[in-house]
């Protein structure tokens, strides 16, 4: 008798354990999907569009990465709802130039319009003449990024993330052209330079002692263009010529320079023929190639410098 008593408590309990457990199981709850963004996250005209909440944090995107992974490509969301290159298709994702500055749609295109602030006009100090320079090169070369800025090796290298909320513009080799006395291509630097020493206003957006905008030979050395007002920068005669008439002749011996005094019947696509052509009443550049190149690119049958 103690024997079957013995058993009975002992597998009563068990069978009320069992069956309880069995009934906690059964009525459990199914687990909430893990959501910390608010509703709009993705919608690019939404308050709580990413891209603002990224913005916020300085662009940095390491909170990003604790839940869309190192590499962003789902971490601990799932795939597909966490993979950030569903979108952010080249192969940097979403630290791509244009993620942040450029034009999302076209990953060629890494520099404003949009600036950061998500400006598109050319007043802005943002945007200002980034596509005259970079993409549009009528007048001239195109310019490269480098040209006036320090491009960082990686998302996180030092200075491109930081308190300061202007880009800092170093100009490069090319606005530092040097040019003088001499016609021909190589320097006679026992002549006179023109050496140019480039600076910026990032008060008034404008730029100075530039060679592409007047510091050579002949040029308008205290040229000043602004960055952000409009074209005048593109006229004829704020580089070389008369800046207030936008006359483009240089100036000649009579009024301090060397260029040649013109003649009736005499223009400049007469000694530049395949630089610059009179077309409707005003002179055009017919190959940028030859404009702003650091040559006098001077065509008389017997030399093109």
């Amino acid at each position: 008798m103690k024997k079957i008593l013995f058993i009975l408590s002992f597998t009563i309990p068990l069978f009320i354990i069992f069956i309880s457990c069995s009934e906690i199981n059964k009525d459990l709850p199914a687990a909430p999907e893990i959501n910390i963004h608010k509703a709009g996250i993705k919608d690019p005209n939404s308050p709580n569009f990413h891209g603002r909440l990224v913005a916020s944090t300085d662009w940095t995107m390491v909170e990003c990465k604790k839940c869309h992974g190192a590499d962003y490509k789902g971490g601990i969301i799932t795939e597909a709802n966490g993979n950030c290159f569903t979108c952010h298709t080249q192969s940097a994702g979403p630290e791509a130039c244009n993620t942040c500055h450029g034009d999302f749609a076209d990953p060629t295109k890494i520099a404003p319009p949009r600036a950061l602030d998500g400006s598109i006009i050319s007043s802005s100090r943002g945007v200002g003449a980034h596509v005259k320079h970079l993409y549009a090169g009528n007048n001239g070369k195109k310019v490269l990024c480098n040209e006036c800025h320090i491009i960082p090796a990686s998302f996180l290298s030092e200075g491109h993330l930081d308190n300061n909320p202007r880009s800092e513009v170093i100009f490069g080799s090319f606005s530092k052209t040097l040019t003088n006395e001499s016609d021909t291509r190589d320097y006679d630097y026992s002549l006179p330079l023109f050496s140019p020493n480039p600076s910026y206003d990032y008060e008034n957006n404008s730029c100075a002692n530039t060679y592409c905008h007047g510091y050579f030979k002949n040029g308008n050395l205290d040229n000043i263009v602004s960055f952000t007002s409009g074209s005048e920068g593109g006229k004829c005669g704020s580089c070389h010529g008369n800046k207030d008439t936008g006359d483009p002749l240089p100036k000649t011996q009579q009024q301090g320079g060397s260029h040649p005094s013109l003649v009736s019947g005499i223009t400049c696509q007469s000694c530049h023929p395949t630089v610059v052509a009179f077309i409707n009443g005003k002179y055009e550049i017919i190959d940028s190639s030859k404009h702003i190149n650091g040559l006098l690119n001077i065509f008389d049958q017997e030399r093109n410098y």
